[in-house]
Order: structure tokens, then C-alpha cells, then sequence
């Protein structure tokens, strides 16, 4: 049985996306370098590493994206996530616990 302080949320060739109970990092799987993303109430449910890499999202009581290149983390939604998707190269469509979505531009949210 896996511990909360090994939770494998999201995977892609460079890098990882792990929780420990409340708090979600991002490794770097090349150097094994460990970047903080977020803190999260609840533990977070899930996360997604976009197809090109450059960000990473994180979800649950809450939704925060991470730029990769930088590791600038910004939350981008406060209400409990249940999923995220990529629907194009920097957008990405996060559900929400009544059923409800909405689409967000990566590079609207960054600036």
C-alpha cells in the first residue's frame, strides 16, 4: 500500500508530479531536482503535465499551474477540481464538483 507521502498524481518523459498529504511537488526526473508547487487543503486529487512540458497543473480544493521553465506557480481557480485536461497547446479545461467547466488560457493567467 502506497503512504501519503508517495503519491504519483501525474507522469510525462522529463518529469513527475507527486503529493505529500497536503503539499504537491514537481521532479525533475533528469537532475532529480524537487520544486515545491502547492499547498492544497484536502490533499490534492489529481494533476496534468502538458504534452510539450511547460506546465504543470495541479487540482483539487483548488487548481494552481506551474510554468516549468521557471517554476512560477500561480493558482488560477479556488473551487474544488475533479478533473484537467490539455484541449490545445495552452489550454487546459478544468471540471468542477457540480459538473460545471470552464476553459482557461495559460498565457491570459500568466501575465
Amino acid at each position: 500500500m502506497a503512504s501519503n507521502a508517495d503519491v504519483l498524481l501525474a507522469e510525462s518523459e522529463h518529469f513527475k508530479v507527486k503529493s505529500c498529504f497536503e503539499d504537491a511537488v514537481l521532479i525533475d526526473k533528469r537532475t532529480g531536482r524537487t520544486f515545491p508547487v502547492c499547498d492544497m487543503y484536502g490533499d490534492p486529487e489529481g494533476a496534468l503535465i502538458s504534452k510539450d512540458e511547460s506546465f504543470a497543473v495541479v487540482y483539487g480544493c483548488g487548481a494552481v499551474v506551474c510554468r516549468i521553465p521557471d517554476m512560477v506557480c500561480t493558482e488560477i481557480s479556488d473551487k474544488w477540481v475533479i478533473s484537467a485536461e490539455q484541449t490545445d497547446t495552452k489550454i487546459i479545461r478544468l471540471t468542477f464538483e457540480d459538473g460545471s467547466t470552464k476553459n482557461y488560457d495559460l498565457l491570459e493567467e500568466q501575465k
